[in-house]
């Protein structure tokens, strides 16, 4: 079921370089809400742009959702100047969301503002008390806002070395599974740039490791009526062809795609 829902701005503070964590209080969305989800967000109530903008759920309870983002373009500005107390219109939650984290050993990636929903995983196989691996890559130390804990298989890697590993996300894989020895039942999960993900996708498959992916694209609409975040994956071979056989919508058929299921991540 998807709400739409008027919430209130809890707290809204920058978390590291151009990157922001919002709290709302969205009490239906909240409760409905599952990690992988995403909501679609009205900036202001004056936004003149027909579309609204999608934003995955880096957490839910209590009444509360948040949202993990980068101030980068219009809509996104004037969310990080949300006042206290401000009413934001939302609709969620959309998409379908993590699965399979209960049977296996989680290996949990993201990177970028991919990095929310892998967050929001975190939080529940924390609860859970379900044994994993949290891996968050960046350019630089500066879009860090979790410690460096190998100790706590929380790794960070950084493009310059600034902070943890030096490189990306899967030269943290290789570093701490080296020649592919990876826990029994090793599932990824995986949300980042796409570039990112196709090295993660990539990996996975040479790897023989279940893989699923939340992908970053343009979400415009939420719920299948623009056609504008179309994903390219493998037709069926049961000699029906069509147009959703071949191509896949992300915000209706995902965000979260098996890493087998789809042709490429950009």
């Amino acid at each position: 079921m998807i709400y739409n829902e008027i919430s209130k701005v809890i707290s809204n503070e920058q978390i590291s370089d151009g990157m922001y964590k919002t709290v709302l209080r969205a009490p239906i969305i909240s409760i409905h809400s599952n990690p992988g989800q995403f909501i679609n967000i009205l900036p202001s109530s004056d936004w003149k742009h027909v579309m609204r903008r999608p934003m995955s759920i880096a957490s839910q309870g209590n009444g509360e959702i948040s949202i993990i983002y980068k101030a980068i373009g219009e809509g996104t500005r004037i969310m990080a100047n949300w006042a206290i107390g401000e009413k934001v219109d939302l609709i969620g939650p959309l998409g379908n969301y993590w699965e399979g984290y209960e049977s296996s050993f989680p290996i949990i990636v993201g990177g970028g503002v991919g990095i929310a929903p892998i967050l929001n995983l975190h939080d529940v196989l924390l609860e859970k008390q379900i044994d994993h691996c949290l891996i968050m890559g960046a350019r630089h130390s500066g879009e860090h806002f979790f410690p460096h804990e190998p100790q706590n298989k929380v790794f960070l890697s950084t493009d310059d070395g600034s902070l943890g590993i030096k490189g990306n996300v899967v030269d943290i894989l290789k570093s701490i599974y080296p020649i592919g020895k990876h826990p029994q039942n090793t599932k990824i999960f995986s949300c980042g740039p796409p570039m990112m993900m196709e090295e993660v996708r990539n990996y996975s498959h040479d790897n023989k490791l279940d893989c699923d992916l939340a992908l970053e694209t343009i979400m415009a609409c939420g719920f299948g009526i623009c056609q504008g975040c179309t994903v390219e994956r493998k037709a069926e071979t049961n000699g029906v062809h069509s147009y959703r056989n071949r191509f896949a919508l992300a915000c209706l058929d995902g965000p979260i795609f098996n890493a087998e299921e789809i042709i490429s991540c950009v």
